[in-house]
C-alpha cells in the first residue's frame, strides 16, 4: 500500500487541474524519497486516495514519465523510476556543462536587481540547511541559488533543460550533504560563486560552478554506492 501521508493535505483543484495537484504531490513524494525507486503506483489506489477518477491520475503519471520520474511497464503498471551510478554521473556531467554556460551568461547580463536576488538566495541556502529538515530543503534552496544567477541570462530554453536535469537528479545529488563537513564546504563554494558574481568575473563563476557540480555529484555517487552495498548486504 502507498503511504497515507501521500494523500494528506493535498487539495484537489477544480475540474481540469486535478492532475496538476496529483502530479505535484507525487513529484514531491518521489523527490523526498517517500516513494523510493521501484515502488509501484497503482492507478486505482491513487484514484481512491486522492478522491478522483482514473483519468487525472493517468495524466499525472504520464507527466511524471516525461520528467523521468515514473516508468510504465507491461506487467506492473507505473513504477517510480530510479537511476544507477552511471546514469547519475552522466546526467551530472551534462548538467555541469549547461550550468557552466548559464553561469557565465548570467554574470555577463547581471543587473543590481539580479545580484540582490543571488545574495538573498545564498543567505536562504545557508540558513535553510540547519535543523532536521535541512536535507529535504537543500535541493530547492540550492536550485534557487544557482537559478538566481542563470535567470539573468536571456536563454529560456537553456534554463528549461537545466530545470529538467535538476528534477531528475535532485534526490540523488543531495547525498554529499550527509557527510561531516560537507555543508560548510558547500557554503564556501557558494560564497566563492557569489563573490565571482559580485566581481563580474563570468569566467571564474562558470569554472567554479562546473567544479562545484561535478565534485558534489562525485561524492553523492559514492554515498549512493555505499547505501546500495549496505542494502544488498542486509
Amino acid at each position: 500500500m502507498l503511504p497515507a501521508s501521500l494523500f494528506k493535505s493535498v487539495e484537489i483543484a477544480p475540474h481540469g487541474t486535478a492532475s496538476e495537484s496529483i502530479c505535484t504531490a507525487l513529484r514531491k513524494a518521489i523527490l523526498e524519497d517517500q516513494l523510493p525507486a521501484g515502488r509501484s503506483l497503482p492507478q486505482s489506489e491513487l484514484a481512491t486516495g486522492f478522491g478522483v477518477s482514473i483519468i487525472p491520475v493517468r495524466e499525472a503519471l504520464k507527466h511524471l514519465e516525461a520528467e523521468g520520474l515514473v516508468a510504465f511497464t507491461p506487467n506492473k503498471g507505473a513504477l517510480v523510476l530510479g537511476m544507477d551510478a552511471a546514469d547519475i554521473l552522466e546526467y551530472s556531467q551534462i548538467r555541469a556543462l549547461l550550468e557552466e554556460q548559464a553561469a557565465a551568461e548570467g554574470v555577463r547580463n547581471m543587473t543590481r536587481v539580479n545580484f540582490a536576488r543571488v545574495e538573498d538566495a545564498y543567505e536562504a541556502f545557508v540558513a535553510g540547511l540547519d535543523g532536521p529538515q535541512g536535507m529535504i530543503r537543500s535541493g530547492a534552496l540550492n536550485r534557487a541559488f544557482h537559478n538566481a544567477i542563470y535567470e539573468a541570462a536571456p536563454r529560456p530554453r537553456l534554463l528549461e533543460m537545466i530545470e529538467d536535469l535538476h528534477t531528475r537528479l535532485d534526490r540523488y545529488i543531495r547525498g554529499h550533504l550527509v557527510l561531516e563537513g560537507r555543508k560548510d564546504i558547500t557554503n564556501a563554494e557558494h560564497k566563492a560563486i557569489l563573490d565571482a558574481c559580485r566581481n563580474r568575473d563570468a569566467d571564474l563563476c562558470a569554472k567554479l560552478t562546473r567544479t562545484h557540480i561535478l565534485e558534489a555529484s562525485r561524492i553523492s555517487v559514492d554515498v549512493f554506492r555505499r547505501r546500495q552495498a549496505d542494502h544488498t548486504a542486509s
